[in-house]
């Protein structure tokens, strides 16, 4: 990791407790038995310095990197430690790869319910998505009046798909 962050979040000394928790509830699609020299590396940052937001936003980008390039197996180990640290963009990813099924099984059910815990903390983007669960009644009773409602809180945030979303759902 580089060293010229400026560290906002302690040494977690539970990450790897938090890890193997997590990697229980939502197991990767991938073989992840590989102990992958990034994987170490991450965990061991986390555990002994800490991190900022800055370098989630860097593994984010690399986890999406590595998805392109056919090495989801590193890719799913290194989301489930960084959505440990319970970094909200990191637990929006994976949300989101929770729908999509594409590291991990689809898991609706999952998705949604970090989407709404990161909605009732201000998180736009997963305001966005819970407005998607609403207005096409998955997991939940479809309702026009809340998607509506959320979407124009995700479109006051500056989140451009929500736009998109709100107009399709009032030409309906």
């Amino acid at each position: 990791m580089k060293k010229n962050h400026q560290i906002n979040y302690p040494a977690n000394t539970d990450i790897i407790q938090s890890f193997v928790n997590i990697q229980e509830s939502y197991p990767p699609l991938f073989d992840s038995y590989i102990d992958y020299p990034t994987v170490k590396a991450w965990l061991k940052q986390i555990r002994t310095e800490g991190f900022d937001h800055s370098m989630i936003t860097e593994i984010i980008a690399y986890i999406y990197r590595l998805k392109n390039t056919n090495r989801e197996a590193e890719a799913s180990l290194l989301l489930l430690v960084s959505a440990s640290t319970e970094d909200k963009d990191a637990l929006y990813v994976l949300a989101r790869e929770l729908f999509k099924g594409t590291l991990f099984q689809t898991n609706y059910a999952a998705s949604f319910g970090i989407f709404t815990s990161l909605c009732k903390r201000g998180h736009p983007q997963a305001t966005c998505d819970v407005a998607l669960f609403y207005k096409n009644g998955i997991i939940v009773e479809k309702d026009k009046q809340r998607a509506t409602k959320l979407y124009q809180i995700a479109m006051n945030a500056g989140v451009n798909r929500a736009q998109k979303h709100y107009n399709t759902l009032m030409n309906r």
